[in-house]
């Protein structure tokens, strides 16, 4: 008999066997992969000491270089094991700039196993010691070290020695084998090759099976975008179903490690299905998968019974598969027709077709009514094509199916239910981060996070998020639309520009490239390429919207008439398209900047017409309360703003940028400029977003000029001309260098406030002549002019 002295960690009802890396919750253990238990190992032997992420990285991947997406993923699982969520941190709190800190109390225990050779008895004495004190030495050498196995040092005879050392080496043969698949490496997921002669299992089976492997963060799927594009390079047409042979080829080209596929065959009633993974490069079968299906009802049930042994055999590790494995039926649906319908919509996605994506995934709908992602996948392209309400609609019916859902799905769900649903933007950009770190290799959630940047105007974090996804996924079509946009916004034009032409080079460009493209030709004055834009739109589900920027466009420079009959273009063309959102959209956009040049009139009745056609919608009854503001209808606006503030999922925009700019022009029209100040606070961060588009700077600014407070009006006005990208073809870039132009005046600085106001008349130079702030200004350019000035040196 011999004892062995092992050292153990408790914290709440935890405890750790760092010998036998396990973890316990009281009696039952708690599987957590190889790199998730060594984060926690050095996260508890630092005690309550802050350890950095580099710290951290080199500790547990000591002989490897891994990105910091890795790490975010162990915390994410070992914060899952535990119970906890980052946002309550009982156990891991995050240090912001520095790293992790483990935040409960630990205790050492040593505990001494009597170890008997001719006996069966076992006895253990615990004995319990301090929490573990703070250790200065080399942090990364020492707990490398300590995350290696001990040497075993036995007083058994040589024989017994000879058998356990013989049995530890098969044992360790067996659990460290090579894994098939490293963390980066590329799986290509092959259409089903169906003998069947039934047209339901294209398609299908194929997404089927993608969904259930990029449910796991193990596996990086090359996107279906990706593969079209691999299948023209091939010189093979991009809708090929991809099949042995070619799909090893296509897996070789598209860079990928492995190629996963399989087949369905029918005998009389029953199906064969099989799932086969096979080396790109050298042929080699690294797994294969066979069941039979009693009914094809059963199909899809059935291939979700091999998919865990497949992902087993790939490398994946039991404990991953455990906790990433929804039920096959859960995660998609159980009708083979919903989700040939749904994958259909799919591929008119990744081709930049939003709008014609809609009427698959309304099949997939009508043929399984509870089909979350169906429900999900038209609620985020109604939000991209600007009808708001109607994406919050199909996105609460998401979220109230979400509860059986794969991980993945359930955070597409929630990220796009705070963001189009509840719009909470704030909210939806941390869940898409959260996204990003748990699946580092998906580039959804990193192109949701940069659109959401830019909609927020965080936009240098924009174009980092967005040229991650463009890295991620480079064919398709939202990451060059998402970047594109991020670009602009910070007034990147040049940037912008190449990845727009980029997109329509590789023949993935979408309406929101074009867009762009033809705002920067505005600004540019590029008269040939805003004419090849304008023609692009002719005929397009988006062509309402082009015309709405020409509108707007032709209202920046004064032509009020021209803007009028282009704004009611926009809108016709939308309502005849039963685009009913981005009609309203139209109407409040015309009524707003209408009131801004002073045609209260018009600005009045255009509102009238909103709330009339819209009555319950609060974000649109929200804008036409603006324009109310503006156009001198204070009470009106009042009222209206009063009742809003009652409903309920207000929003980020809404609480923090739409109702202060209501507020504040409200107060601007009752003289109240500071009042105005004061409720514009809660729009500062969002300065520079979508939703306030100018508007919030600019107010400010009148406010400034009301107050008499030149120089704070300057820096106002200013902020607009430095982000030209914010408001390229809105109405406040030229009234801008107007305000600027009182501003300088204000302070003295003439010659600079003639510069502006000869710019702003300049641009207005065709603006329809009796408008009343073109008179003005020309009045006070005039005045200024004529008035004489002191010599600069008696100044």
């Amino acid at each position: 008999m011999r004892q062995q002295l092992k050292h153990l960690y408790e914290f709440g009802p935890y405890r750790i066997d760092p010998g036998k890396r396990i973890l316990w919750r009281g009696d039952d253990t708690i599987p957590l992969p190889n790199k998730v238990f060594d984060t926690l190992l050095v996260l508890v032997e630092q005690g309550q000491e802050v350890v950095s992420k580099d710290d951290l990285m080199k500790a547990v991947w000591p002989d490897s270089f891994v990105e910091e997406s890795n790490l975010s993923q162990s915390i994410f699982l070992l914060r899952k094991a535990l119970g906890e969520t980052a946002q309550d941190s009982r156990y891991i709190v995050t240090v912001p700039g520095r790293g992790y800190r483990f935040a409960e109390r630990v205790r050492e225990i040593s505990q001494c196993d009597d170890v008997v050779v001719e006996s069966h008895s076992v006895h253990t004495v615990t004995v319990e010691q301090p929490a573990i004190p703070p250790k200065k030495a080399a942090l990364t050498t020492r707990l490398s070290s300590r995350l290696r196995p001990k040497p075993w040092k036995s007083l058994l005879g040589a024989g017994a020695m000879a058998a356990v050392a013989g049995a530890a080496l098969v044992a360790y043969l067996r659990t460290h084998r090579p894994p098939t698949l490293n963390e980066a490496d590329l799986v290509l997921v092959a259409d089903f090759v169906n003998t069947t002669g039934e047209p339901v299992f294209d398609d299908a089976l194929k997404q089927a099976l993608t969904v259930k492997l990029a449910e796991s963060p193990y596996f990086n799927v090359v996107p279906d975008s990706e593969t079209r594009k691999t299948l023209v390079l091939m010189g093979r047409s991009p809708d090929e179903r991809v099949v042995p042979p070619i799909a090893r080829d296509a897996c070789q080209r598209a860079g990928a490690k492995v190629v996963v596929g399989g087949s369905i065959l029918g005998l009389g009633d029953k199906y064969v299905l099989d799932l086969d993974a096979i080396n790109c490069l050298t042929g080699t079968q690294l797994a294969h998968e066979e069941i039979k299906a009693p009914s094809r009802e059963q199909v899809l049930r059935q291939l979700g019974q091999l998919i865990p042994s497949l992902r087993s055999k790939l490398g994946e590790s039991v404990g991953s598969i455990q906790k990433f494995d929804t039920p096959i039926e859960q995660a998609t649906t159980k009708s083979l027709p919903a989700l040939k319908a749904y994958a259909s919509g799919d591929k008119k996605r990744t081709q930049g077709q939003e709008a014609e994506s809609i009427p698959f995934y309304k099949m997939a709908i009508e043929l399984d009514p509870d089909f979350a992602m169906a429900y999900a996948r038209l609620g985020t392209v109604y939000g991209n094509l600007n009808q708001p309400d109607l994406a919050g609609d199909y996105l609460h019916s998401a979220f109230e199916r979400r509860e059986h859902l794969s991980e993945r799905e359930k955070f597409y769900i929630q990220a796009h239910y705070y963001e189009n649903a509840t719009r909470e933007i704030d909210k939806a950009n941390e869940t898409f981060k959260l996204w990003t770190e748990v699946y580092p290799h998906d580039f959804l959630p990193t192109n949701s996070l940069c659109s959401g940047y830019v909609e927020t105007g965080q936009l240098d974090k924009a174009i980092e998020a967005g040229q991650q996804a463009l890295r991620l996924n480079p064919n398709h079509a939202l990451a060059y639309a998402s970047l594109s946009r991020a670009y602009e916004g910070a007034t990147h034009f040049a940037e912008a520009k190449a990845i727009c032409e980029r997109a329509i080079a590789e023949k993935i460009d979408s309406s929101w490239t074009h867009q762009v493209l033809y705002r920067i030709a505005f600004v540019e004055g590029d008269d040939a390429v805003t004419q090849r834009e304008i023609d692009w739109f002719k005929g397009k589900p988006q062509e309402s919207v082009s015309t709405y920027l020409r509108a707007k466009a032709a209202l920046s420079l004064g032509e009020l008439r021209n803007s009028r009959e282009l704004f009611q273009r926009a809108r016709d063309i939308a309502l005849d398209r039963q685009l009913k959102e981005v009609g309203i959209a139209i109407i409040n956009g015309q009524a707003q900047f209408d009131a801004e040049v002073g045609d209260s009139y018009e600005a009045r009745a255009l509102a009238d017409l909103s709330l009339r056609t819209m009555p319950a919608s609060t974000r649109h009854n929200a804008f036409a309360a603006l324009a109310l503001a503006r156009a001198g209808d204070s009470r009106r606006a009042e009222i209206l703003l009063n009742d809003l503030n009652k409903r309920p999922n207000l929003g980020t925009a809404l609480n923090n940028v739409v109702f202060p700019s209501v507020r504040a022009a409200i107060e601007l029209d009752r003289g109240n400029p500071a009042a105005a100040i004061e409720e514009l606070r809660p729009a500062l961060p969002y300065d520079l977003g979508t939703d306030a588009g100018g508007t919030t700077l600019y107010y400010r600014g009148l406010a400034y000029l009301e107050m008499k407070s030149g120089k704070k009006a300057m820096a106002q006005f200013q902020k607009i001309l430095d982000n030209r990208g914010v408001v390229a073809i809105d109405v406040y870039w030229p009234l801008a260098h107007l305000g600027l132009a009182r501003a300088c005046a204000m302070i003295g600085d003439v010659d600079k406030s003639l510069a502006h106001y000869r710019e702003f008349l300049s641009l207005w130079k065709n603006a329809d002549p009796d408008l009343r702030i073109l008179t003005q200004a020309k009045t006070e350019y005039e005045q200024l002019r004529s008035t004489p000035t002191e010599p600069a040196s008696r100044r």
